[in-house]
């Protein structure tokens, strides 16, 4: 059941995100590079309202998963709609927020052509409902993945994700601006919690509304304020640097930085998702205390995460020069190349947390993990400001890089043998030693073809296409169990068409 709810989990923002990297040209083309910048600019300053969310849907994840294991039906109930009025909430406090402080901040702090001035400010207040929308859009989707139902949440995700993505590169080159493209996408958040909705209610999880017990309350309160440390750094991690760049180099620096940052980061969004199941898996299995079956979970899952995210990443870094030159042009590769690689490999170092984060919040040790985060961006976001600084955008990923190296090795240290009790010798020697070495030898069989094949998209194709070759096959011949093997080897019968 955990493969097949990764793979739908995956499968729910894979596409979306393969359509998204394909828009980027047209976004860039249709809105130019000071429209595009702006469009980063203005998610980034939304992004940073989300540090009204208290969090609480870590907890009301974790405790609706562990709910319904125990079939407890009323405590089931009074979680979900504690967690539905709290975001409602919130969803209408950020959006009056963002339409009162949001404009002045945006014309103070940034440099923008007076011809766009106009149209940014509208564009803001837009983004306003959308913060509104994106509340309870997020918290919705979290139900059927408390009940690990992936594969229902990940139907609507792969759906909206494509539209919202064709729909605002086709706005933006018919000449609707960033305006247009703004309110696109707010028009089709509002489509997708009607179909949350209505999914929820097929679920039978809308039931009659109930008001939150005092212990329900505190209980998920309590574990959502530790998760909530994790939120406020993820915010400084993902917006910090593009406002920071946006304010200190201007919009079109911006866009030279983002472009090469949003295909990692995407890219490595989708072996995070894979990942991501772990989590109410976890929280079930601590109901019962079933600590063997909790520690084989923990190995296998960070061997076969590390050995994704290494290869995913080490793609990139291999074929990442050539690939954007034909997606975004010329003018990309010589700014945008070096970052692209400083911010690969701060990517890797930060996947390293991921598992054993899930795991530690899983087993009811959030304060740990968001500790760790709130330092992370706490000692991050100065850095990339003095980085910026100085060396501009390649100074800003240098210090991303440099932060997660420092923070991850910490919280590694830190986390084994404490609040997850695996060791990291155990760790190490089971998973990511494996992981890595397995990854780095497949990467470089696949080395030399970056000067044997032909220069162009053939050439960038079979590069690829080897290079995941050697992964793949390396991975199932020396990384992969024997049990593991014949659960790959039957999904594969299984796709394949019988003959009569």
């Amino acid at each position: 059941m955990l493969l097949r709810n990764s793979l739908w989990h995956l499968s729910g923002v894979a596409i979306p995100a393969l359509v998204a990297l394909a828009t980027v040209p047209v976004l860039i083309s249709g809105l130019g590079l000071e429209g595009f910048g702006i469009i980063t600019l203005i998610t980034s300053v939304v992004g940073y309202f989300g540090i009204l969310d208290f969090n609480l849907s870590a907890g009301t994840l974790k405790y609706l998963a562990q709910y319904h294991a125990q079939k407890d039906k009323q405590r089931f109930a009074e979680t979900f709609w504690f967690g539905a009025l709290f975001y409602g909430l919130i969803g209408s406090i950020g959006a009056l927020l963002l339409s009162l402080i949001a404009v002045p901040v945006l014309t103070h702090y940034f440099t923008i052509s007076s011809s766009l001035v106009d149209e940014t400010l509208w564009t803001l207040k837009i983004a306003a409902l959308g913060f509104a929308l994106s509340q309870w859009q997020n918290y919705l989707v979290s139900v059927p993945q408390a009940l690990q139902r992936y594969d229902k949440s990940a139907q609507g995700e792969a759906v909206f994700g494509v539209l919202v993505n064709v729909v605002s590169a086709y706005v933006a080159l018919s000449g609707g601006g960033i305006s247009g493209v703004m309110a696109a996408r707010v028009f089709i958040s509002a489509l997708n919690i009607l179909w949350l909705t209505w999914l929820l209610k097929q679920l039978q999880v809308i039931v009659r509304p109930v008001w939150p017990r005092r212990d329900i309350r505190i209980l998920l309160t309590h574990f959502s304020a530790y998760a909530y440390l994790s939120r406020l750094a993820s915010m400084l991690h993902q917006h910090a640097d593009k406002l920071i760049i946006g304010s200190l180099a201007g919009p079109i620096a911006l866009s030279l930085y983002a472009v090469p940052n949003q295909l990692a980061s995407r890219i490595l969004g989708l072996t995070y998702r894979l990942g991501s199941v772990v989590y109410p898996r976890v929280s079930a299995l601590s109901a019962t205390a079933n600590n063997e079956l909790l520690r084989q979970l923990y190995l296998d899952a960070t061997r076969w995460i590390t050995y994704l995210n290494f290869a995913v990443l080490g793609v990139i870094a291999l074929v990442g020069e050539e690939f954007l030159r034909r997606w975004v042009g010329t003018e990309f590769v010589a700014e945008g190349y070096p970052i692209l690689l400083l911010v690969t490999f701060a990517l890797l170092l930060d996947s390293l947390t991921q598992i054993p984060s899930l795991i530690n919040d899983g087993l009811g040790h959030p304060k740990i993990t968001g500790r760790f985060a709130l330092a992370r961006g706490l000692i991050g976001v100065p850095m990339v400001y003095v980085g910026t600084l100085y060396a501009g955008i390649k100074g800003a990923a240098l210090a991303h890089l440099l932060a997660s190296a420092l923070m991850a090795a910490i919280f590694l240290v830190y986390v084994h043998g404490r609040t997850i009790p695996i060791s990291l010798r155990e760790t190490l020697k089971s998973g990511w030693i494996p992981s890595l070495s397995w990854g780095l030898s497949a990467l470089l069989l696949s080395l030399p073809m970056r000067w044997i094949v032909p220069n162009g998209v053939s050439g960038l194709l079979l590069h690829v296409s080897w290079t995941l070759a050697m992964l793949s096959l390396i991975g199932f011949i020396f990384l992969s169990r024997e049990d593991e093997r014949q659960i790959l080897l039957s999904a594969v019968r299984r796709l394949i068409p019988r003959t009569s």
